[in-house]
């Protein structure tokens, strides 16, 4: 083996090594809850569709209510939505928590926690850009917009959206 070839062997071999590293670690910040039959989630929808969006219009919201119908808290963690041109983040009324998107497109810690205590309800925000993907985003879209619970009977919660981008 000459030493070109070794080189380039440990080169990819590092590159490798980092590579999982950098998944290992990046997913060791996933909040890990512990489930709870006292906490119990209701959401009264889980699709909404904008049906036209302005390209030019600026970007669109939706809100899903999210009700803790148990009898203790209810956690919801681990928010993340399928692409970067998305994003969401719970509102209460006494709170308004960290807006996350698709995961390594610059969400915030994703070990963050939101709380709805029981008879509290919530909503998940969910914004979308419309500009996000430039003139080439013209076009039907379809999103979707998932979390986590401690209520073990639904422990994943997704919802989704779709719509039409329109030039103006």
């Amino acid at each position: 083996m000459s030493e070109k070839t070794f080189i380039w062997g440990i080169a990819v071999f590092t590159i490798i090594l980092i590579g999982g590293a950098v998944v290992i670690l990046g997913n060791s910040s996933k909040a890990n809850i512990a489930k709870n039959s006292q906490a119990k989630s209701e959401v009264s929808h889980t699709n909404f569709d904008f049906k036209s969006i302005s390209y030019s219009g600026g970007n669109v919201k939706h809100s899903f209510p999210v009700k803790n119908v148990g009898k203790s808290e209810m956690k919801i963690f681990n928010m993340k939505t399928s692409c970067m041109c998305t994003t969401a983040y719970l509102k209460t009324n006494k709170e308004t928590g960290p807006s996350f998107g698709m995961p390594g497109h610059a969400s915030p810690n994703s070990s963050w926690v939101g709380t709805l205590r029981p008879g509290e309800e919530g909503s998940i925000v969910v914004v979308f850009d419309p500009t996000a993907h430039g003139p080439e985003g013209i076009g039907p879209l379809s999103r979707l917009i998932s979390f986590e619970t401690n209520d073990p009977n639904s422990s994943y919660v997704e919802f989704s959206i779709q719509g039409v981008v329109v030039k103006d």
